[in-house]
């Protein structure tokens, strides 16, 4: 009897936690959040921890009932950290939403330093590029002149490159922006 009360009180617990875990259950983290040794899973949601915990209690009904003691108390201390872990990795989660945020706030300040970054390189090369050909129009020898078209050549190859670049960041931003909006 004594045993049975200690399993209904596990299970309560497990059902509380498995509540607490129901509203972020299938949200994706960018990695496991737990040691292989505790969890198997290498899921990155918890609703999948949870289900290995619950399994992890039927083999532990399983193994009482076929008195396992072994197995009982490998189980029960398995079982004990795994619900210590869950709670602690809820009870984080309102300081992962504020680094989330922040996380997507850097990266938009980052996007708009790339841009700015960007317009300066376009900047420079567009006044490079005037200057060579400014230079080749005073250019007599043909070797010179060939040398410096070539150079030109090169710069407008770094121009379109970093045109395009800014393309993709504008682009970028405004994907960001949007997200934001809805």
């Amino acid at each position: 009897m004594k045993t049975k009360s200690l399993l209904d009180v596990l299970k309560i617990q497990i059902e509380q936690l498995q509540a607490r875990i129901a509203p972020i259950a299938d949200q994706e983290f960018s990695h496991s959040r737990f040691d292989s040794q505790l969890f198997s899973s290498k899921s990155t949601h918890l609703g999948d921890c949870q289900k290995e915990l619950d399994k992890l209690y039927q083999q532990l009904c399983n193994s009482v009932s076929l008195n396992h003691k072994e197995q009982v108390n490998f189980l029960t201390e398995k079982i004990a950290h795994q619900i210590q872990a869950l709670s602690r990795e809820l009870s984080t989660q309102s300081l992962r939403d504020k680094e989330n945020a922040f996380q997507e706030k850097k990266e938009q300040v980052d996007l708009y330093e790339r841009l700015a970054q960007h317009q300066d390189y376009e900047r420079r090369l567009v006044g490079m590029m005037n200057e060579r050909e400014l230079q080749l129009s005073t250019l007599n020898d043909h070797t010179k002149r060939h040398q410096c078209q070539k150079e030109i050549a090169t710069l407008a190859g770094r121009l379109y490159r970093c045109r395009q670049a800014l393309i993709r960041i504008e682009k970028a931003i405004e994907h960001q922006e949007n997200q934001f909006l809805e």
